[in-house]
């Protein structure tokens, strides 16, 4: 079945879709992104991605063009064509559109897109033995924005692969921030940390501190490299990864080398409440 997609508020084959060579998007790199996993055709927590999407724009000003259950309804399209029965990763992008002079934003002129694939779950031996991850010292632009630039992520894949690691931890000036695409906590003696600063507070990482408050000390703090490497356990979290233990960094073990069993309790509660909250839906996509 041909994939579909959402291109400013109509619903099109995915190889129809296109975007003008004048969008600030393209030019510019100017514009909001979110990732959103669907399970049973329903977009995860989606109220609060709806809510980041929101601030997002709001700190480039740039203007909806699409309501927020307008939005959802296209996703829960998308994700009954494109990944029939299926957990899906949903992709939802709002670029400046058209740029006035090359460079200037006009609003009223913005681009959104929304696009739906099968979700292409991790090896399964990155959750049972954990995976790793290797540094870099960097602190992305607007690190509360989630704006789709991420030119160092993008940059540094190959590194990344060459390490056999899952993920890119960006450190700055000692501290231990956030990773590519993902957050990062550490457990030492009981406790949950995470930093609460500089950071993009993913919802993936929201949902971890609600299952974890009330069984374990939270502290949303700065964690310098030297507690990181001395944790009991690592993990990180995020849409498309949900919950994934973390062995070693930069080469270097940490904890017992092994998924902690702090982890693997968060790990099977976040599973649990995933997958038995949400109620699966049928809804028809018309192509226009």
């Amino acid at each position: 079945m041909e994939p579909v997609c959402y291109l400013n508020g109509a619903v099109l084959p995915l190889a129809q879709a296109r975007v003008g060579i004048s969008d600030l998007g393209m030019l510019r790199g100017f514009g909001i992104y979110e990732g959103i996993a669907a399970f049973g055709g329903e977009p995860f927590r989606y109220d609060d991605h709806w809510e980041r999407f929101e601030r997002s724009a709001g700190k480039l000003g740039l203007l909806l063009p699409s309501s927020k259950e307008e939005a959802r309804e296209a996703m829960r399209a998308l994700a009954a064509h494109n990944a029939p029965d299926a957990r899906a990763n949903i992709r939802m992008v709002l670029t400046g559109g058209e740029a006035q002079g090359g460079l200037e934003h006009v609003p009223g002129r913005e681009t959104l897109f929304i696009a739906a694939a099968p979700h292409e779950p991790l090896p399964a031996e990155y959750y049972e033995r954990g995976a790793s991850l290797i540094t870099h010292e960097h602190r992305r632009f607007m690190p509360e924005t989630k704006t789709i630039h991420y030119i160092a992520a993008v940059a540094l894949q190959p590194k990344r692969k060459e390490a056999g690691a899952i993920e890119i931890l960006y450190t700055g000036g000692g501290r231990v921030l956030e990773c590519a695409t993902s957050n990062v906590f550490i457990v030492k003696d009981g406790a949950v940390h995470t930093p609460g600063a500089d950071v993009l507070k993913g919802v993936t990482r929201a949902v971890t501190l609600e299952l974890a408050e009330g069984t374990y000390p939270i502290r949303e703090a700065a964690i310098s490299l030297p507690a990181l490497f001395d944790a009991d356990e690592v993990f990180i979290t995020s849409s498309f990864k949900d919950i994934v233990p973390i062995v070693s960094v930069d080469g270097r073990a940490v904890g017992a080398g092994a998924p902690g069993p702090v982890t693997r309790d968060l790990m099977r509660r976040f599973a649990g409440y995933a997958h038995t909250r949400l109620k699966s839906r049928v809804v028809s996509c018309k192509v226009s």
